[in-house]
């Protein structure tokens, strides 16, 4: 009996049903797991916030029975995540309708930027962008071409850019490489395109010119960071 489908099994499932049985347990097991006082509260309302929870005890069964689940995928990719600047402040003072126009035509600038330079648009992270890219230098001058679009429209836009290993999750994307992304964007001020050390050595050679931005401690993440920003 399948106890409970979690994101990397429901991808693996269907295009290794020789594996199967990797993933099932006995309905012993499975009455076990779900007498829990975690899984008794899955008819609860909020039962959805702790998927994670679920997941883990899932994982213990499955080691508890000499199973595992597969490991999840990793890909090494560059992230982008782009904002836009004091974006709460113009809203109140834009009005409602013309701040939803002005997100809007800031939106398709952005679309068109990824597709200008091959970027993938992961998700919309409230007034600003995750993305994607197998090349750093192009996610440098998509930012950069944000950045100076955006000008345009009257919002300033601030990019903050790592390259590293990220988990898959469906069509989203997760790890410590990302957080750190997430994190210098976070430094980032009017304009910036900041990236971390790591991408200014994977571009070497390609023209693009940075100024040194500072060491960083980036809550959550171990150790300390680099940050350089890119100038044009």
């Amino acid at each position: 009996m399948n106890l409970f489908r979690s994101e990397e099994h429901v991808r693996r499932w269907p295009s290794n049903p020789s594996e199967i049985d990797d993933y099932v347990l006995s309905i012993a097991d499975w009455a076990t797991v779900f007498s829990t006082p975690l899984f008794r509260r899955r008819l609860e309302s909020d039962y959805l916030q702790h998927a994670d929870e679920y997941v883990n005890d899932y994982r213990s069964a499955l080691r508890a029975t000499g199973k595992a689940l597969p490991a999840a995928e990793r890909i090494l990719t560059t992230v982008l995540f782009t904002d836009i600047v004091d974006s709460t402040r113009r809203a109140a003072s834009e009005g409602d309708q013309v701040w939803r126009g002005l997100l809007e035509r800031h939106d398709e600038v952005v679309r068109d930027c990824l597709g200008h330079f091959g970027g993938r648009e992961v998700k919309q992270t409230g007034d600003g962008f995750l993305a994607c890219f197998d090349s750093p230098a192009r996610a440098i001058r998509c930012a950069q071409m944000v950045a100076d679009r955006a000008r345009h429209l009257g919002l300033e836009v601030r990019a903050g850019i790592h390259t590293g290993e990220c988990e898959v999750r469906g069509d989203d994307l997760g790890g410590i490489a990302v957080h750190i992304g997430a994190r210098i964007a976070g430094l980032a001020g009017p304009g910036d395109v900041l990236t971390s050390r790591t991408v200014v050595e994977a571009v070497t050679g390609s023209g693009l010119q940075f100024e040194h931005r500072g060491v960083y401690s980036l809550r959550g993440v171990p150790g300390e960071w680099e940050v350089q920003a890119a100038v044009l």
